[in-house]
């Protein structure tokens, strides 16, 4: 058996936001359920980056700084590995 564990907090202003680490490996998930584009105050989610300053998103390989906050598209997600 494995173990997996995740890390939710409570969605704000549309956008959902957790972190689920399994065998070692960290991912923050980041859903904007707004119609809308919306700027994410990345430091209120700074307790769950685990001191992570850089990450990848894993569908398009970009390196994302997490020390700035992020701009979302409408309905966008974003898996990025820490």
């Amino acid at each position: 058996m494995t173990t997996k564990t995740v890390r939710h907090n409570v969605p704000a202003g549309g956008i959902y936001v957790y972190v689920r680490k399994h065998q070692g490996k960290s991912e923050l998930i980041i859903l904007n359920g707004t119609n809308d584009a919306q700027e994410l105050p990345i430091h209120q989610y700074k307790e769950i980056l685990d001191g992570s300053q850089y990450g990848q998103e894993l569908v398009s390989g970009k390196k994302i700084d997490l020390t700035k906050n992020m701009q979302l598209n409408a309905r966008q997600s974003l898996i990025i590995e820490l």
